[in-house]
């Protein structure tokens, strides 16, 4: 399957062996600073108390996963494919035996499996020590913006980090067998998360790819010949090993052949983020224009992500995670070219402290980095293995100090939040039914959606009436002080305001129900509740 460019196992001329020691170590170093890095501070995504919570149902229930919708008002009982089950029960177990730091080691273990991976191709292609400092170091600064949360989304990283590994190999003609471990991990990876369509995707190019050249060769029909289509056949296979057959892939069509307003799944340049995020288009435009180590199927398999990773910003960690795989070549025969009289000086006998130097002066970017957010959690009381939740700012922050007033005034009924506030209030406010959360179109309708994006849209259009306010029963509305809605819920005579903090604020429809309570703050309005600004999860909501 090999194109064009040359063996990628090729390797210039060897170094001095104390030169080569030398550097093996330093790659060893970095490899540790950039897993360190990734690995060390560990923050709640929005959906983590969702997921956890649908884990430790299913569990006392003794199911797989729940078949309908028991959270909403909206969508009561409504189909619900939950294509995170699997991940949703790891979360759950490890949480209840081990709270935090379980799920701090879950995710790191995860995240292991990316870093094996880096460190196993970074050695079989003789990766010099500018290129792997670059890959391991600024992959780790791209790849941590993904994994600081505890998601469903991590296992995906990895599992496609493995697949991209043994696919690699196999095309490089190292081992022949290996690619029968991969249908038994799809079988795996499908019910973790969606994203093992990036398994399958990656997995049907190099099975075209190797069709094809064997077809231009000339077709020889043998055992290793099949081989290859007859994984691809068996992983497509093992992708039905899930509790919804195929319907799994009709929910993952609606979810992702239409426009999203999820931030990640928004193009690139749509939405404000880090810089690291072009970190890999960066190797890449450092490599493939410069290097005569690729093959066609690295080229190609890098152009289908880096142009998925433009198109929705979740992709960016799978582009990261490519680049460590299949860029430790191409990039160690291009930066020499780009950079020769650099290269030479650091190549000379004696340059030894300069090469330590200029490795651990990249190396305490990261160290630095790594130190102060440690600290800056330290000071708030949170160990490095606790997951941190906020409850100052917006979303990922949560609303601790509103749901301890909801909790505290013994509220209960059907409640519209933020998507992304939802499933921290399915967990600590379990008395109320909401509107929309995280699951998104793993549940909700289109028309539903519809309905909730033009909600947020109301304080610009200020329409006489909304469906999620007019159409179902809402009762309580819980939004970010900044929502445009709150400007269009002020000027509505049917719902009041009780309560506000510089985080959140709460609205109470008027109803017969709550017309004690409403006239009790009238004469005494609502003050602010104190909450750290950090806390660990679960976080605390009592009143």
């Amino acid at each position: 399957m090999l194109a064009p460019g040359a063996d990628t196992s090729a390797t210039p001329e060897s170094p001095p062996e104390c030169q080569r020691s030398l550097d093996r170590w330093l790659t060893v170093f970095v490899w540790v600073v950039a897993y360190v890095f990734v690995c060390g501070l560990i923050l709640a995504d929005p959906d983590l108390w969702g997921h956890t919570l649908y884990g430790l149902r299913a569990w006392n229930q003794g199911v797989l996963t729940e078949r309908t919708d028991p959270f909403s008002y909206t969508a009561p009982h409504a189909i619900w494919t939950n294509h995170e089950w699997l991940t949703e029960l790891q979360l759950a177990w490890v949480y209840t035996g081990l709270g935090n730091p379980g799920l701090w080691m879950w995710r790191n273990l995860w995240v292991l499996v990316v870093f094996l991976c880096a460190a196993a191709e970074l050695r079989r292609q003789h990766a010099n020590l500018a290129a792997s400092t670059l890959l391991l170091l600024y992959g780790a600064e791209c790849i941590s913006q993904f994994v600081v949360f505890a998601r469903p989304q991590v296992p995906t990283l990895a599992l496609f980090t493995l697949f991209l590994l043994i696919l690699k190999r196999h095309a490089d003609g190292v081992s022949r067998r290996e690619i029968w471990f991969l249908p038994p991990v799809m079988a795996l990876w499908v019910n973790l998360h969606g994203g093992f369509l990036a398994g399958v995707g990656t997995a049907g190019i190099y099975t075209l790819l190797d069709i094809g050249c064997r077809l231009r060769r000339g077709w020889n029909w043998s055992r290793d010949s099949l081989s290859l289509p007859l994984v691809g056949l068996l992983i497509l296979l093992a992708t039905l090993a899930n509790p919804y057959g195929y319907q799994l892939y009709l929910m993952l069509w609606e979810h992702l052949a239409t426009e999203q307003f999820v931030v990640e799944w928004q193009p690139l340049w749509a939405a404000r983020q880090a810089p690291t995020y072009y970190v890999p288009l960066v190797l890449l435009g450092l490599s493939l224009p410069f290097s005569r180590r690729w093959n066609l199927g690295d080229a190609l398999i890098l152009l289908v992500i880096g142009s998925q990773a433009i198109s929705h910003i979740r992709h960016v960690s799978l582009l990261a995670a490519a680049c460590l795989i299949l860029l430790p070549g191409p990039l160690s025969d291009s930066l020499p070219r780009l950079f020769q009289h650099f290269t030479a000086v650091l190549a000379q006998p004696g340059r030894w402290l300069l090469r330590v130097s200029a490795v651990c002066g990249a190396a305490s970017i990261l160290i630095v980095l790594q130190i102060r957010g440690t600290v800056d959690l330290w000071r708030h009381g949170l160990a490095p293995w606790d997951v941190g939740v906020e409850s100052r700012s917006p979303v990922p922050g949560m609303p601790v100090r509103a749901v301890k007033v909801l909790n505290r005034l013994e509220l209960s009924g059907n409640l519209l939040t933020d998507y992304g506030w939802a499933q921290f209030i399915f967990w600590q406010a379990p008395q109320f039914k909401l509107a929309f959360d995280g699951r998104y179109r793993t549940v909700y309708s289109s028309q539903l959606e519809e309905e909730f994006l033009s909600f947020q849209r109301s304080g610009r259009v200020q329409p006489q009436q909304t469906p999620m306010l007019d159409k179902y029963p809402t009762e309580i509305v819980l939004l970010p002080v900044g929502a445009g809605a709150s400007t269009y819920l002020s000027k509505r005579s049917d719902f009041v305001e009780i309560y506000r903090d510089e985080q959140a604020v709460i609205w109470l429809k008027r109803e017969p129900r709550f017309a004690k309570l409403m006239l009790r703050i009238q004469h005494q309005a609502l003050s602010p509740v104190d909450a750290p600004q950090w806390q660990a999860f679960p976080g605390d909501t009592r009143p």
